[in-house]
């Protein structure tokens, strides 16, 4: 399942392009680099220095230095799967705040 770390704002989060969603809530440095250990131990540690440099070049951590906007347009990570803006994903993964009288799960 091909999954890209994104950057918004101070926030980290991974993104599933089968889902087109976020499959994790946005979190900082610190504490995706503690979930992503976890998630993927010690041989998925070898990678994340390179893939996160690409993220902070470019806003994601795809090769061909995608930027976050353009890996989220599209979307189906709202209610419904619908498509969010953004920065209504901002605001529902991240500062996991009402958008659209809705929260994602």
């Amino acid at each position: 399942m091909p999954r890209f770390i994104v950057k918004l704002d101070q926030y980290y989060m991974e993104w599933s392009t089968i889902v087109d969603a976020p499959v994790t809530w946005g979190m900082t440095i610190d504490e995706f680099r503690e979930y992503y250990r976890a998630e993927y131990g010690i041989a998925g540690m070898r990678d994340l220095d390179k893939r996160m440099a690409r993220v902070e070049k470019n806003g994601t951590s795809a090769f061909d230095a995608m930027s976050a906007e353009d890996l989220i347009s599209g979307n189906r990570a709202g209610p419904k799967e619908t498509e969010l803006a953004v920065h209504e994903v901002f605001q529902a993964y991240c500062l996991r705040e009402s958008v659209r009288g809705w929260l994602p799960t």
